[in-house]
């Protein structure tokens, strides 16, 4: 016997419990979605709901095939017949046992919620697709008897249901009220007394009209309605998580205000911010509307794993996109199927794969990022542009001086290319030699090396130079690391402009026989080491050697190879020194050094003979291993003979690293972890007629090493050699031309000319890194493009299986040309029968409007968000938004123009108790504004509020240390002056860790995610912060110097003035004489106490002009009670 035939006499029994809620029921037949869905939803769908992961008893109830399924033979439900059906039964037990929801889930149906279900059931138990999956129809206009207060299609939904039960309306709110509310909610900004007096004396018959147009056209609409749009896009000007580093963003913000101000459509304004990237060669404004995006957090801290935080802005980016433009918490689903809304965990990762094919990921400098110039910037750039192309063009033209080294250079390879090759000696190795670590290895001279070069005796030197800039200090020339790189800190610098004679020198330890000084220009910057003399002083400074190079500035020592000084003296040196010469043109001489190396003769008492031993089996041209342990070098050395001087190319590599001599002279040194390979290294030495020594040292650093030699002919590319070898005489034009530009691409005589062109490059380069850059999203290569996996349980490191893109199946249908990438999402959000994109974005603006929308839960339109208030107009609205082009100013202005909107706010009648939440619209709306409007109307009220638009986020005054961070991050609140200090609330920087405390307490968000609704709160903080936070007492003090200039002759006509400021109307007599009385017994306590007065007023106003400062601190407390009055905080 089933259950439910068991416990039949229970619920017969039962039946005289229910029977006196039976006529309330029975009034109306009853609605799935309306009155049994909520039911399931919030007490039973959990357990048996779409989730097959979470489902108990294998029983699911929200789909009629699940209730009406056979169990063990017997159905959940047996539509028409209430006591047949098990589900009823189980409602109705009182055996802990059975008894359905179970007493431990924390959920227990009424009386009512019962008798609902079983009517239902008795009626068929009908399911019903949710409202909000069924795409909206536009309803039928319903009619009224009053049609006079009509003013458009949102008043005849709303009054037809006031007439159904009865109820009238409010009655019209007066232009005071109506130029204020309007104002506040297009703006964000209270109305001026010119713009309210001329709002009363306006005549015509569509003043109001009249009146809302201009609003709407004003600069300050897009910054009121881009605020709203900010919470969604979670921006804020830091990157979130532990050490909250700070991120440049702010032009998107600017984008949003000009988006908002244009009036661009909702559909462009949806496609732009999700998809701007793919869409047809997008602009620069496509590109950084996509920045939407890219407010996604990242988590720079070490040693966390940048894959786990890129697929967690990747889930926040579906999350987002979903709630923004669907109202779904689609996120439900990331670790199991959503247990109420169909979507399954796999269509989660198939939608999330749309967004996984971005290039950022997680990356400290939130790379890709895109450059926004301003006009003046591309102007600038433009001329920086001109200016290299003009000399670039330079370098084509052939002068006759260019003819001229041209011929000595053809000449100069004519005589390379019928060189012959310098014989080649056997190869002979010494070693190895052990040190204790890879460095030592590489940088000690062991015996073999001061035999065959001498000793570098620098390094035990003490340097000095004549300044320091950058901490390019003397003694890193002489570190033994030839770099060259500024940013391997081993390059010295002198300071300029100051150090017009800049010099360097190095104190040997002791006299020393010197036979060479090599010196290794810097990497960058290389034409600094231009036009020097080269000293060596004995030890009382006399010159024993002096000799200039590169005289007029023309030429420099190549980087990374050693320029080699030769010194031939009997006198022993003390002192090795190289001078900057003055030459024209040279207006902030720097010398700068990578290193310097000075070599001494070794003394016959210290020379070793060693037996080198031949290697027959090192053939040139093969890569050979070598026998090295950890730490060890040897020395390779062999002859080349030359039958001719001049240049001669060596190719060589190494594993690990490799030094290089020729002739005792240091011609390659790179401290490098490899293996070996062919061709790792090209250089062009210069060998003498006859016999040259070539020496090699190779350091391994533990694992296996090698090195490989050859010696390389005259290079010349295949289509100029042929040319190359014709008489000149016989080349065509063509040819000629071909050689020219040939030469022309290496000529030295182009140098200056290249060194101008390298010169303007920088420069551009410079303008460019100072250009505002803003993090943008950017798709990957097709190529590239990630796999997407289902996570299980939403861990990054537990792959489930591989999925496609694709959308939810249990929505609409994709049309057939859709994308499947972030463009098809846009597309498909935007499809005439998504039930839900243009209900939800007509809500969001109604509910700015109203303080509520007309479904209260903004952020959940699923079945367990509430039902619609109004859901005939909500459907109207949303059809009309859609077929009116998605256009946000018309719907704002629809709004604001209706009779419903435009009712008195006061509270009166029957609908006072019955609808005191005004759900029923039976009056205006009044609530508390949002946060950054309490500011913007107290700096407005002051007369202190900036009109500067767009830019960097603003540091307003906020209490001290709160940006002390325990790590990282930046820590100082660099609070701003002048006008930037009274900027709207909406440019205030936002940190996410520690936002505007002020406007926190107001409720605004930290945008840490995103946020559909804030929640107004109403806590004693909200108090202390208008009269006591730094600012509002600077807006008092603003708005008291204020009344005393603008406010009239006598205290009661300031009063007077000060109370219609604030209040845009009229004073009444008794708020008057309040006022009054405040500000005598101010007065008298002022007037006593002058060292109080002058702390509350005169830090940031003057003292007008036949004032004291007791009545300015009196008038400055009147100004901060005022901007403290409910009527002042409140709209409506």
């Amino acid at each position: 016997m089933s259950f439910s035939l068991k416990k039949r006499i229970i619920v017969n029994g039962f039946c005289f419990v229910v029977c006196f809620i039976t006529e309330a029921v029975c009034g109306s037949s009853v609605d799935y979605n309306r009155d049994i869905r909520p039911v399931l939803s919030r007490n039973c769908f959990s357990c048996h709901g779409p989730d097959d992961g979470s489902r108990k008893a294998d029983l699911r109830l929200d789909i009629r095939e699940g209730v009406i399924a056979q169990r063990k033979g017997i159905p959940a439900i047996v539509p028409g017949n209430r006591d047949e059906s098990e589900l009823y039964a189980r409602l109705l037990t009182t055996d802990k046992d059975e008894i359905m929801p179970p007493p431990d889930s924390g959920h227990k149906l009424t009386i009512g919620e019962i008798e609902l279900i079983g009517k239902w059931i008795d009626s068929g138990a009908v399911y019903a697709r949710h409202w909000s999956f069924v795409s909206p129809k536009r309803p039928s206009i319903p009619n009224v008897n009053n049609r006079e207060w009509v003013k458009n299609g949102i008043d005849y939904f709303v009054l037809s249901e006031l007439e159904a039960t009865g109820h009238r309306p409010n009655k019209m709110a007066d232009r005071y009220t109506m130029i204020r509310r309007l104002s506040l909610d297009i703006t964000g900004l209270p109305p001026s007394p010119s713009e309210v007096d001329a709002f009363l004396n306006d005549k015509r018959h569509n003043a109001y009209e009249l009146l809302v147009d201009d609003l709407i056209s004003r600069p300050a609409y897009g910054e009121r309605w881009a605020r709203v749009w900010l919470d969604l896009a979670r921006f804020a000007d830091s990157s979130g998580y532990g050490s909250d580093p700070l991120r440049v963003i702010w032009k998107y913000r600017d984008w949003v205000v000009d988006a908002f101000n244009t009036n661009m459509p909702y559909d462009q304004f949806t496609i732009e911010q999700l998809a701007g990237d793919l869409l047809p060669e997008p602009n620069r404004d496509q590109l950084l509307a996509t920045a939407f995006h890219r407010n996604t957090k990242t988590n720079t801290e070490g040693g966390t794993d940048d894959e786990e935080f890129r697929t967690e802005a990747v889930r926040d980016r579906v999350d987002t996109t979903m709630q923004v433009w669907m109202g779904l918490t689609m996120g439900c689903a990331k670790c199991h199927s959503h247990k109420y809304d169909p979507i399954t965990q796999k269509e989660y990762y198939q939608f999330y794969s749309f967004f996984n094919q971005t290039q950022d990921a997680d990356r400290g400098d939130d790379s890709p990022r895109l450059p926004y110039p301003t006009s003046e910037q591309t102007e600038k750039l433009d001329s920086i542009l001109k200016e290299i192309k003009s000399l670039q063009s330079k370098l084509n033209i052939h002068t006759p001086e260019l003819a001229k080294g041209q011929r000595k250079w053809e000449v100069k390879s004519l005589r390379d290319l019928a060189k012959p090759e310098p014989e080649r000696t056997v190869w002979e190795a010494v070693g190895p030699f052990k040190a204790d670590s890879f460095d030592s290895a590489f940088s000690q001279s062991f015996d073999p090396e001061r035999l065959a070069i001498g000793l570098n005796v620098a390094p035990k030197g003490k340097a000095k130079q004549s300044s320091t800039a950058y901490d390019g200090f003397a003694g890193l020339a002489i570190d033994g690391n030839t770099s060259g790189l500024y940013t391997d800190k081993t390059v010295t610098h002198t300071k300029n402009p100051d150090d017009k004679s800049p010099w360097w020198e190095v104190l040997l330890d002791k006299p020393t026989d010197v036979t060479q000084v090599v010196v290794w220009n810097r990497a960058e910057a290389s034409e600094r080491l231009s036009a020097f003399r080269v000293l060596a002083l004995d030890e009382n400074r006399e010159i024993l050697f002096e000799k200039d190079f590169f005289e007029g500035n023309k030429g420099n020592p190549k980087p990374n190879e050693g320029f080699s000084i030769p010194i031939n003296l009997k006198t022993k040196v003390s002192v090795v020194r190289i001078e900057l010469l003055s030459v024209e043109g040279r207006n902030e001489p720097i010398l700068s050094l990578a290193e310097v190396q000075i070599f001494s003769r070794l003394a016959d008492s210290e020379k070793k003979e060693f037996a080198w031993e031949p290697k027959l089996q090192f053939i040139d041209g093969k890569v050979h291993e070598l026998d090295l342990g950890e730490y060890e070098s040897i020395y390779l050395r062999r002859k080349l003979i030359a039958q001719i001087a001049g240049s001669q190319k060596l190719s060589f590599s190494s594993g690990d690293a490799i030094k290089v001599w020729v002739n005792g002279r240091e011609v390659f040194s790179k401290k490098i972890k490899r293996d070996v390979k062919v061709d790792q290294e090209e250089i062009t030495v210069v060998l003498n007629q006859g016999e040259n020594e070539v020496l090699l040292k190779i350091s391994n650093d533990g694992k296996k090493s090698g090195f490989y030699f050859d010696l390389k002919g005259a290079d010349f590319p295949k289509d100029i050699l042929p040319v190359l070898l014709l008489d000149e005489s016989k080349r065509s034009k063509s040819q000629r031309k071909k050689i020219e530009q040939h030469y022309r691409s290496f000529a030295k005589e182009l140098d200056p000319l290249r060194k101008q062109i390298e010169s303007k490059k920088k420069e551009e380069q410079k303008f460019r890194n100072s250009i505002v850059t803003t993090p943008y999203m950017q798709e990957l290569p097709k190529g590239k493009q990630r796999e997407t996996y289902l996570l299980v349980k939403g861990n990054f490191l537990s792959k489930g299986e591989m999925v496609k893109a694709g959308f939810p199946e249990s929505f609409h249908k994709p049309k057939k040309d859709t994308p499947f990438n972030r463009l098809g999402v846009a597309k498909w959000l935007l499809q005439k029968d998504n039930p839900l994109t243009a209900r939800v974005a007509v809500n969001r603006f109604w509910a700015q409007l109203f303080g509520r929308g007309l479904l209260d839960t903004e952020e959940d339109f699923g079945t367990q968000g509430n039902l619609p208030d109004h859901p005939e107009l909500l459907d109207w609205l949303a059809v009309e938004f859609q077929e009116k082009g998605w256009d946000i100013k018309n719907l704002i202005k629809m709004i604001v123009m209706s009779a419903t909107y435009s009712q008195s706010a006061k509270v009166q009648g029957e609908l006072a108790e019955s609808d005191f939440r005004n759900i029923r619209l039976g009056r205006g709306p009044r609530f508390r504004l949002e946060a950054e409007m309490v500011r913007d109307q107290a700096l407005a009220l002051s007369g202190l509020k900036s009109v500067k638009m767009y830019g960097p986020s603003v540091y307003p005054p906020q209490p001290p240390n709160l940006w002390q961070a325990a790590f990282n991050g930046q820590r100082n609140w660099a609070t701003s002056s002048g006008e930037d200090r009274y900027r709207r609330g909406f440019y205030t920087f936002l940190r996410r860790t520690v936002p505007y405390p002020s406007m926190a307490t107001f409720d605004a968000p930290s945008r840490e995610i995103c946020a559909v609704r804030r929640i107004r709160t109403n806590t004693p903080l909200q108090s202390f912060v208008t009269m006591n936070d730094e600012a509002y007492v600077e807006f008092s003090q603003a708005m008291a110097y204020r009344i005393y200039t603008e406010g009239g002759a006598t205290v009661k006509d300031k009063i007077k003035f000060a109370l219609k400021l604030a209040l845009v109307k009229p004073p009444e007599e008794n708020r008057l004489t309040a006022m009054i009385e405040l500000y005598e017994s101010e007065l008298a306590y002022y007037e006593k106490e002058i060292a109080s007065a002058k702390d509350l007023y005169g830090k940031i106003a003057p003292l007008p002009e036949g004032a004291n400062i007791s009545e300015m601190a009196t008038f400055t407390v009147l100004a901060n009670v005022l901007l403290n009055l409910d009527a002042v905080l409140m709209k409506g």
